[in-house]
């Protein structure tokens, strides 16, 4: 499946359905900040190829590799998207979504919130972070466990959580996750500062 940006109300898209979304905004913001493909690759630890790949909508990140992209510029995961809806409120229907390799990440937070941010996020039977443990700028972390179960590692330490489990940690304590289950799992991710 490839990197897409969504309206939550959408329906999945197959291949074709605005599949380089993602790897369109991250070129144009490397290109707006006037960095070389291969700076940020270098800054992002992956291989200039790659991040062609990525920017081409050839490859669906991970998680940890799209947060890493975006920390190698200076920006943030919510930076793909239009700002279009302002105010406090977010409708349903109006949430964007950011959705690769089996995870989909719903805005719940408006565009210009800065001190908070909530996410509601969907991760399917199998879909993980990436392989390796990663870490981001801010505060703290909690992830709240609405359905199924999902296994967190937080500075090395496996957490098993079942509908209904919280846990917070430190932003930059090196940290993963996967989902074991047989059934998507539903969580609410909410991070201080606003920084994914």
């Amino acid at each position: 499946m490839s990197s897409e940006i969504e309206p939550a109300s959408g329906a999945a898209g197959g291949p074709g359905e605005d599949d380089g979304a993602v790897g369109r905004r991250l070129r144009e913001l490397r290109r707006a900040r006037g960095l070389s493909a291969r700076a940020v690759a270098e800054r992002a630890q992956v291989s200039p190829a790659y991040l062609s790949r990525l920017e081409n909508g050839k490859v669906s990140p991970t998680v940890s590799t799209l947060t890493r992209v975006v920390q190698a510029m200076d920006e943030s995961v919510a930076s793909l998207f239009d700002a279009a809806s302002v105010g406090p409120v977010v409708r349903r229907a109006d949430r964007r979504a950011v959705r690769h390799r089996g995870v989909v990440d719903t805005f719940v937070t408006p565009p210009g919130a800065t001190r908070l941010e909530i996410l509601e996020t969907t991760i399917d039977p199998g879909a993980d972070s990436g392989r390796g443990s990663y870490a981001h700028p801010g505060d703290e972390e909690c992830i709240l466990l609405l359905e199924g179960e999902l296994e967190v590692w937080v500075d090395g330490l496996a957490h098993r959580l079942e509908e209904g489990d919280a846990i917070t940690y430190a932003c930059r304590l090196p940290h993963r996750w996967k989902n074991h289950g047989a059934v998507p799992a539903r969580a609410l991710w909410i991070v201080t500062p606003a920084r994914y």
